[in-house]
């Protein structure tokens, strides 16, 4: 409810997150991910390079956990790994 200014700002990787802030969310933009596992933002944070040398955007991503949605950092479209 007081979320202001950046994200990263925000909330650190692993801090849970309620349904209001992910319905915030993938009502915002439309997301470039959305299934069981995770949401990611609709536009990209950065490119960085995968594991293959190819040049991949990221997403802040919230995923999915047993104890409910936790801010997974920014990951390539479909992972909840955040990317260094």
């Amino acid at each position: 409810k007081d979320w202001e200014g950046d994200l990263d700002s925000f909330l650190e990787v692993g801090d849970l997150v309620d349904e209001e802030f992910v319905d915030y969310f993938i009502n915002v933009l439309p997301p470039a991910c959305m299934n069981g596992q995770c949401v990611q933002m609709g536009e990209p944070y950065s490119h960085n390079p995968d594991k293959d040398g190819k040049w991949r955007a990221t997403y802040s991503t919230l995923k999915n956990s047993p104890e409910g949605w936790r801010y997974a950092g920014h990951c390539f479209r479909g992972q909840t790994e955040p990317v260094e």
